[in-house]
């Protein structure tokens, strides 16, 4: 059959095949072979619509289409159904054509269709009405080949059923084709004559399938006009469960609402529930008992119930509840499947909307009685579902709500769902009656404020905690969760004087309690400026504490920041109180305290060298990690990481781990930690940003650095000296350094100390007496402290701004000390200060190597100031050169790397001069050259080095250029 390409067919997506049997049924009849065709399926899979097509297309052909359908409130009407179909049919007729159809059909006829002189209804059917009328569909078809679509099969009245059933038994031998749909799982339903005619053998009997992913995606792309993203597609098959009538619907909610089919709306997609969804279904379900409404209704609130829940919730006889879910599921409203739950999400949503707010929160507070049932010992899962339906509800002051609610908010941390696990904590407030209990809550309720920004609601939550505290340990949690938000809020001072007045209050009666304040007021101090320790406070009272506590752990990691600051104890005595504070002792992880001080023992044992500890600390947190919404371990871990790649010259993965710890902590609200671990970040960035010749970057940072709340005075005035260095402006640098003048002896994270940055800005403004004064007093300081990163910089700058004879002694003893260290940036600067000094002593081939090795440190490092500082020199003694790097792969000529790859690869080296059309000489010259700058001696090495350096298979295009003076 050719269609055209406007007929009906064309509207129709994946019907393909009940198209052909309908079409093949239909052209059946205009050779005189009838058929009948029933179309079987739930309410939306589209029966109505494959026969409005159908129809369309046979009136196209010239088949003439008779048309009706079944109603609820008119199957107890007789011969309805036929009426429907032949009223207007003969009511078009000319008066004579219409005298003789009747004549022939008989007075029967005219009494079925209502149209005979007494006009009396009929209400049963009797087989000389059915023989009349079959005498009329006869007459009629003699004429021209029939189509008869009688839609809403279900509902047909008794008289024309009869009637259907015996012209389907002959219409095998008339131009007669029936087509009628019949929904399945109606209540009421003639269902014994409907399935005696869909038994005969010569019924096409079709039940169409729901739409396909592809099939629902064609909808979209028809109805909307644009190609919808993958997870918008399986997001309405999936809500949908692929029935075409709510797939329509759903399209047309969304032009409505005007949402593309994009996958940043997904959350308004899952939203929509069309208002003529929600009418379909309260017309589907009314037909049902209010028995039957109640069950749907408590399985829409559930979202999946077994039948016992479903009954308790609908208040159903248990006894009568199979038979319930079995209708339901007939009428495709309910899954078939062991656990009641709803065919399509979409229609759940349409009952759950039926409900009048009140009546659904009473729903779900009884749902959650149901699945927790107050017991301890009651299945986890129905206690997690529960949550979401007491969520959902109104509070009652059901105690084990509360804790019902307490262990979603735990699960929600674990997530990293932070709203959520806040929402439990918060609808926990109205199940709890204890005043220790809400306290307990309003604690919890208050740190997951502070990471969510919600300063003032914390603040006030946090007082309200401190004023239910009954007992010295619920008063302390209060107090510290006080101390944070007021640090939040209004800064430390005010916290800090929270702290000490609950220290005075506890008055030594609770000593492991006490330690817990103190610690938390001298983490303060520490991570936000302010005054570092109180007069009373010794240090050494507390660096012998074992670290078995997080008390203990915390007031170690604060004792080592502190000494950092004092100048009068030594990196080895610091680095034994960091050790205990990072000390994996198995006490519990308190996230808002085992953070800071991971961070600051960590940041200060890199001061004083401790790079291995730090290392072995960053691989236990991680293995020890949770809650990541509401603790800043991950941010402290970066910042650590960043810290750790900066002390061994590492600048790219130092700059990758400060940016993406800024980031984490970019919308969370200032904290003391957070305050903290900005300015580190900052100071970090500016460091990078100078060492990479990346002076712009480095001006941002210092501009946000100075902005920052609570950024100590000795760090923002040491990079403002650093920068103005930089600039070569040697007095802004000296005006910048009278700023900082005074600071504690001690360094500052992230490892900058003010005196070396000073002597550095006097020198350079020619001032060599104070610049002198400030190296020497440096030097000093760093002898004491002990650790060789710092005692080595020292000797550099001592050695630099030094004019006279022994400047050449000090930056030698400073590349011997910096050896040892892991730090090769600033090895690369001794060493190119060496080279430039044995410049200036006339030893131009000793200046040479040291500058070359400088260069290749620097160019490892990434560091384009000291590269670019090592080729002038270089340049100054006779050198040309032509790479940034001189060992390494990266130093190899192209013509050396061809080789070097061939080698590699285990070609000999006569074959390698045949392969490059040059001498074997020339190939033995340039592998004796990449042995040595690679410092290999084997082709097995050298193809290892070659690899490492990542120029094994690597086109020669894709290495970067040379750089060439």
């Amino acid at each position: 059959m050719n269609r055209g390409a406007n007929t009906p067919w064309t509207a129709l997506v994946e019907r393909d095949a009940e198209r052909e049997l309908i079409e093949s049924a239909v052209a059946g009849s205009e050779f005189g072979e009838g058929r009948v065709v029933l179309v079987y399926g739930p309410a939306g899979v589209g029966r109505s619509s494959l026969l409005r097509a159908c129809a369309g297309d046979a009136a196209a052909r010239g088949i003439v289409v008779l048309e009706a359908g079944g109603d609820e409130l008119e199957r107890g009407y007789g011969f309805g159904i036929v009426r429907q179909l032949l009223e207007a049919r003969i009511a078009r007729l000319r008066p004579a054509e219409r005298r003789s159809m009747l004549s022939h059909a008989g007075a029967a006829a005219e009494s079925a269709l209502g149209i005979g002189p007494s006009g009396v209804r009929v209400s049963s059917a009797g087989f000389e009405e059915i023989q009349a009328v079959h005498r009329l569909i006869t007459r009629l078809a003699a004429v021209q080949p029939l189509l008869i679509t009688v839609d809403d099969l279900q509902w047909c009245d008794r008289p024309s059923l009869d009637f259907l059933c015996f012209l389907g038994h002959r219409a095998a031998r008339l131009p007669v084709t029936i087509v009628a749909a019949w929904r399945r799982g109606e209540p009421g339903v003639r269902a014994g004559r409907l399935q005696a005619l869909a038994g005969k053998p010569d019924t096409v009997f079709l039940t169409p399938p729901p739409l396909s992913r592809d099939g629902v995606r064609a909808v979209l792309e028809r109805d909307l006009g644009s190609h919808p993203d993958d997870e918008v597609v399986a997001l309405v098959h999936t809500q949908t469960g692929g029935q075409p009538f709510l797939v329509s619907e759903l399209v047309a909610g969304l032009r409505l609402r005007d949402l593309p089919a994009q996958t940043r709306c997904l959350p308004a997609i899952a939203e929509v529930t069309p208002e003529s969804v929600r009418r379909d279904i309260v017309a589907r379900l009314g037909r049902h008992s209010e028995t039957v409404q109640r069950f749907a209704q408590a399985v829409a609130v559930m979202g999946h119930a077994s039948l016992a829940q479903a009954a308790a919730l609908a208040a159903v006889d248990p006894d009568k509840t199979r038979s319930i879910a079995a209708a339901l599921t007939r009428a495709g409203i309910l899954r078939d499947d062991s656990t009641l739950v709803y065919a399509q999400p979409l229609v759940r949503a349409a009952v759950y909307d039926t409900l009048a707010s009140l009546e659904c929160a009473e729903l779900h507070h009884r749902v959650a009685g149901l699945l927790c049932n107050g017991a301890a010992g009651s299945d986890p899962a129905d206690r997690e579902r529960a949550v979401e339906h007491l969520l959902r509800s109104e509070p009652t002051g059901n105690p084990d709500f509360g804790k019902v609610l307490c262990e979603g908010a735990l699960r929600a941390l674990e997530a990293g769902e932070l709203a959520d696990a806040r929402r439990c904590l918060e609808r926990a407030l109205g199940e709890v009656d204890d005043v220790g209990a809400r306290g307990e809550v309003l604690v919890s309720l208050t740190e997951l404020e502070l990471r969510s920004g919600r300063v003032a609601s914390a603040a006030a939550h946090a007082a309200e905690a401190l004023s239910l505290a009954r007992t010295p340990s619920q008063r302390v949690a209060a107090s510290l969760a006080s101390a944070q938000a007021l640090t939040a809020a209004t800064g430390a001072p005010a916290a800090v004087e929270l702290l000490e007045t609950e220290v005075s209050r506890l008055g030594g009666c609770e000593a492991h309690l006490e330690l817990d304040v103190r610690a938390a007021a001298a983490t303060l101090r520490i991570c936000t400026s302010a005054r570092s320790w109180s007069p009373q406070d010794d240090i050494t009272s507390f660096e012998t504490l074992a670290g078995d506590t997080p008390g203990e752990r915390a007031m170690l990691a604060a004792c080592g920041a502190r000494m950092t600051l004092t100048g009068s104890f030594s990196a080895a005595r610091v680095t034994d109180v960091c050790r205990r504070a990072l000390a994996d002792s198995g006490a519990p992880r308190v996230a808002h305290v085992s953070d800071s001080c991971d961070y600051l023992a960590g940041s200060t044992a890199l001061l004083a060298d401790g790079g291995d500890l730090v290392e072995l600390a960053l691989g236990r947190s991680l293995d020890q990690a949770g809650f990541a919404a509401i603790d800043d371990g991950e941010p402290c871990r970066l910042a650590l990481r960043a810290q750790l790649a900066l002390s061994r010259g590492e600048l790219s993965a130092a700059h990758a781990h400060a940016r993406a710890a800024l980031d984490l902590l970019g919308g969370r609200s200032l904290t003391a930690l957070h305050r903290r671990l900005r300015v580190d970040l900052l100071a970090t960035l500016f460091v990078i940003g100078i060492e990479c010749a990346r002076r712009d970057a480095a001006e941002q940072a210092l501009a946000e650095l100075t902005d920052a709340p609570d950024a100590p005075n000795v760090v923002v005035g040491t990079l403002r000296i650093a920068l103005a260095l930089a600039q070569s402006l040697p007095e802004a640098a000296v005006a910048s350094a009278t700023t900082v003048a005074g600071e504690p002896i001690g360094i500052v994270a992230p490892g900058i100390s003010w005196r070396p940055w000073a002597a550095l800005a006097h020198h350079d403004a020619g001032d060599t007496h104070t610049a002198l004064a400030l190296a020497t007093e440096h030097l000093g300081h760093a002898h004491d402290w002990g650790a060789p990163s710092l005692h080595g910089r020292a000797l550099l700058i001592r050695g630099v701004v030094d004019p006279g004879p022994r400047r050449l002694s000090f930056i030698r003893d400073a590349v011997a000390v910096l050896e040892q260290t892991p730090d090769r940036l600033e090895l690369a600067r001794a060493s190119i200060e060496l080279g430039a000094a044995l410049r200036r002593a006339r030893r131009r081939g000793e200046a040479r190597a040291a500058l070359v090795r400088g260069s290749d440190l620097a160019h490892t490092c990434g560091a384009d100031t000291l590269s670019a500082r090592a080729r002038t020199e270089l340049l100054s003694v006779g050198a040309r050169p032509r790479r940034a790097a001189f060992s390494g792969v990266s130093s190899l000529t192209v013509s050396e790397l061809r080789v070097a790859r061939l080698a590699a690869a285990g070609m000999t080296n006569r074959a390698i001069a045949h392969e490059l059309i040059v001498s074997a000489k020339t190939v033995s010259g340039q592998l004796a050259a990449v042995y040595r700058k690679l410092d290999v001696h084997d082709r097995a090495a050298l193809a290892a080095a070659m690899e490492s350096g990542g120029e094994i298979d690597r086109p020669l295009a894709q290495r970067k250029p040379e750089l060439v003076n």
